[in-house]
């Protein structure tokens, strides 16, 4: 059993709890915004161990058992998440941001947009700040769970990000959890590794290139970047609402 792990009660204090206690910590957000609770919520999460998290139809792929006993053996786990993609892996290298928010929504298109610019814009703007001048936002071909709003250095992927949408209760509004996975520190090449060994072992020809990812304690200090953090998650709740 997976047991609570208490949110800081400083909203901009980086949490070290462990990859199950993380993914459950995201999924409390998101049910408090569902059930009425709180509007807004916040929460910076690097785990204290490892695991290569993915959608739990990969449990159903030929193989996956062998794949678990070789990871296991290796010092990787695997986790379930609920969203979809390809396996990512989580350690203490990663620090992960997850936002989630009451919204009012329109088209499906337009809020899934909305989602993704009003997590990745601030990050942008965060790296900026940092001296990291060719922050963007866009896809980066060859990357493991690739898509069109990684936040990236260049055309190299930093944040992996992913949306997560439900109704309110009792309401119209929808409650979004946003949530980015930020490779800090280690090397693109240890994760992709893990990555490629999984799909391997799977029998999936599918394999990702470390070229296409960027970890930013390769450009920026590992120190500076969690000193800087909060100005992150301020960045993300003073963000406009969805208009």
């Amino acid at each position: 059993m997976t047991h609570a792990f208490p949110l800081e009660s400083d909203p901009l204090a980086l949490q070290r709890p462990s990859v199950a206690q993380g993914l459950a910590l995201e999924e409390a957000l998101l049910e408090s915004i569902c059930q009425g609770e709180s509007e807004f919520g916040l929460v910076a999460w690097s785990p204290h161990d490892r695991a290569l998290v993915m959608p739990r139809r990969h449990e159903r792929l030929d193989g996956f058992a062998e794949a678990r006993a070789a990871l296991q053996a290796r010092g990787w786990p695997i986790q379930f998440r609920s969203t979809g993609g390809t396996p990512v892996p989580q350690c203490p290298a990663v620090i992960n941001v997850a936002l989630a928010l009451r919204c009012r929504v329109t088209s499906s298109a337009a809020h899934l947009e909305w989602g993704y610019q009003r997590l990745g814009m601030p990050w942008c703007d965060w790296l900026r700040a940092l001296g990291v001048a060719e922050a963007n936002l866009g896809a980066a071909p060859g990357a493991y769970c690739d898509g069109r709003f990684n936040v990236r250095i260049g055309e190299r992927k930093l944040v992996g990000t992913a949306q997560r949408w439900r109704r309110v209760r009792g309401s119209k509004d929808m409650a979004m959890l946003a949530h980015g996975a930020m490779q800090v520190g280690e090397t693109p090449e240890a994760l992709v590794g893990v990555v490629n060994a999984f799909q391997a072992t799977i029998g999936d020809p599918e394999c990702f290139s470390p070229s296409s990812h960027i970890a930013l304690g390769q450009v920026v200090p590992e120190a500076r970047v969690e000193s800087a953090l909060p100005e992150l998650l301020a960045r993300l709740t003073e963000a406009p609402p969805m208009a």
